[in-house]
C-alpha cells in the first residue's frame, strides 16, 4: 500500500515573506532554509507540525529537524506540545523585540567577543614600525569599543 502525501503550495504572498525573510536573517549570518522556515512558521495561523513545514518547503525531515532546533535555540520558534497528538508544534516568535534580542545575545555578541580578542592578539604580534597596520587596527577596535557600547542600549531599547 502506497503512502499518499498531500502537496501543499505557498501563496505568493507567503513567497514574498519568505524572501524578506532570507535577507533579514542573511544579515544575522543565519542559513537561507532556516530563514524559510520561520518564514513559513511566520506566515501561518496556528502551529505546524515539522512534517507540515517540510511538506510546505519541500524539505526533508532532517533539514526540517535541524532548522526548528536552532529557531527554537534562537528564540525565533516556539515548541509545545500538543496532548493526543505526536511530535511537538511550532510557532513564530512574532515580537520584533524579542528576535532581534535574541539575534542580538545569540549571534552579535559572541562574534563581537571574538573578533576583539583577534584583534587584540593581533596588535600585540604587530611590529612598531608599521604605523599604518596599527592605525587601522587601533580604528578597528575603536569600533568595537563603540559597537559594545552601542548593544546593551539597544537591547534595553528593545527590551
Amino acid at each position: 500500500m502506497q503512502k499518499e502525501t498531500a502537496t501543499v503550495t505557498l501563496e505568493e504572498w507567503e513567497i514574498e515573506l519568505l524572501n524578506v525573510f532570507v535577507g533579514l536573517f542573511d544579515t544575522f549570518g543565519v542559513p537561507k532554509s532556516v530563514a524559510q522556515i520561520y518564514g513559513v512558521l511566520f506566515c501561518a495561523d496556528g502551529p505546524l507540525s515539522q512534517e507540515e513545514i517540510g511538506q510546505k518547503l519541500q524539505i526533508s525531515a532532517g533539514s526540517a529537524s535541524q532548522g526548528l532546533r536552532l529557531l527554537v535555540e534562537l528564540g525565533a520558534a516556539h515548541k509545545q506540545s500538543v496532548p493526543g497528538q505526536r511530535g511537538n508544534q511550532f510557532t513564530a516568535e512574532r515580537s520584533m523585540r524579542r528576535l532581534l534580542g535574541y539575534f542580538i545575545d545569540a549571534k552579535m555578541r559572541p562574534r563581537m567577543r571574538t573578533g576583539k580578542e583577534r584583534l587584540e592578539a593581533l596588535r600585540d604580534q604587530l611590529p612598531p614600525e608599521n604605523k599604518l597596520a596599527q592605525q587601522r587596527l587601533e580604528s578597528l577596535l575603536q569600533w568595537q569599543d563603540k559597537a559594545g557600547k552601542l548593544l546593551p542600549l539597544i537591547s534595553k531599547f528593545l527590551g
